[in-house]
């Protein structure tokens, strides 16, 4: 049975429907990159911060990728960016997957995302406040 692990961040766990903004979507055909880039609510992650958080999350070698309206998803997840283990989509995959690909779930503020992919790179800056 798939189970969803919470990723751990460099600010702790991300939850909630308004932790994570997204502002750009792009998908690098010939490498296989999707590339998500936006701003994390600092007050919602499990390290508090006063300030938003911009970030830019790279997944690599992706072999499949799900995108759906936040209001049309109906699955319970540990936070807002999990790992789900013993992936039922993944047992389905067929062609180039291998047992090093993983399954990823993000939810953004609008959307959903499930990703299957050999890795990802997630950056967070500290966003500098002006006096």
């Amino acid at each position: 049975m798939a189970r969803h692990l919470p990723i751990i961040t460099s600010y702790g766990i991300l939850s909630g429907r308004d932790c994570v903004f997204l502002d750009r979507v792009s998908f690098e055909n010939r490498t296989n990159a999707l590339l998500l880039e936006g701003s994390i609510s600092g007050s919602l992650c499990s390290i508090p911060q006063d300030v938003d958080l911009p970030y830019t999350l790279r997944f690599r070698g992706v072999l499949a990728l799900n995108m759906i309206e936040l209001d049309s998803w109906n699955w319970k997840s540990a936070s807002s960016f999990d790992e789900i283990r013993e992936s039922d989509w993944i047992s389905s995959l067929g062609g180039k997957v291998t047992l090093d690909h993983r399954h990823f779930f993000l939810q953004t503020y609008d959307d959903v995302f499930q990703v299957v992919c050999s890795s990802y790179e997630l950056d967070i800056s500290r966003a500098v406040v002006s006096p």
